[in-house]
């Protein structure tokens, strides 16, 4: 009996110590995580054009002058702070569009895919969604869409692609990656390019990587521009303004 109740005993603590290895693994994974540029951080000022209200769950850009009914939700690409996309949120305000990038539990889209509908429920003054994401983000954002497509009229997929079928969707989409992106390849979008809802339109930026979506310096794979952020940024705001006066 004693034999039986010490290995007992000895199973109890080499699960417990597997249990804490496994926390202890995942902290740190997490932990570990790109962090916004000082450009990106600057930008979550209010301006003249737009009001920024940063909190817990959402960075809020909302326009002052010309304001549309159309808004917009962008989930951040995977372990990457979601200050990072500041900058092409106050693009898109600056043009008249309210953005609220989602803040994700442990910089993971993985954990929060369903805060699109706390985010459109707390702003009944937008008649129009339009949920996209970064990477990671985008599969999750693209991932809400399916689910919710009586809510969502466009996704915007940035250096990403649905890893569920979205080929009936009801939504039109834009993807948009840089022609160096070594993280989602030319051949990972191939591989899925019939996930893709059948009202897509593709664009590639000539130049650009993976990393320049957002602010957050260089990212481990990824491949280096030969144009600046800046130039990705501008071109990517400008290929989505398009798609939603065509929504």
């Amino acid at each position: 009996m004693k034999y039986i109740n010490s290995k007992k005993k000895l199973i109890l603590l080499i699960v417990l110590a597997i249990v804490l290895i496994a926390a202890a693994g995942f902290v740190y994974y997490v932990s570990d995580y790109y962090r916004a540029d000082s450009a990106a951080l600057a930008a979550l000022k209010s301006t003249d054009s737009y009001t920024v209200v940063n909190d817990d769950d959402s960075i809020i850009f909302t326009p002052k002058n010309n304001k549309s009914t159309t808004g917009i939700i962008i989930y951040p690409g995977g372990k990457v702070q979601a200050e990072s996309y500041s900058i092409l949120a106050s693009k898109l305000a600056e043009s008249g569009y309210t953005t609220i990038i989602v803040k994700m539990p442990f910089n993971l889209a993985f954990f929060g895919t369903d805060k699109a509908g706390d985010v459109i429920a707390k702003h009944p003054e937008i008649k129009t969604w339009v949920i996209g994401g970064h990477s990671l983000g985008g599969v999750f954002a693209s991932d809400y869409a399916v689910n919710n497509q009586d809510k969502i009229r466009g996704v915007i997929y940035l250096a990403s692609y649905p890893s569920a079928d979205a080929s009936n969707a009801t939504f039109k989409a834009i993807s948009i990656r840089g022609s160096l992106d070594n993280l989602t390849t030319a051949q990972d979008m191939e591989n899925n390019k019939n996930k893709f809802p059948a009202n897509t339109t593709f664009i590639t930026i000539n130049g650009g990587n993976h990393a320049n979506h957002g602010n957050y310096g260089a990212q481990e794979g990824d491949n280096n521009s030969t144009i600046t952020r800046e130039q990705q940024q501008n071109e990517t705001v400008n290929a989505i303004l398009e798609f939603l006066k065509n929504l």
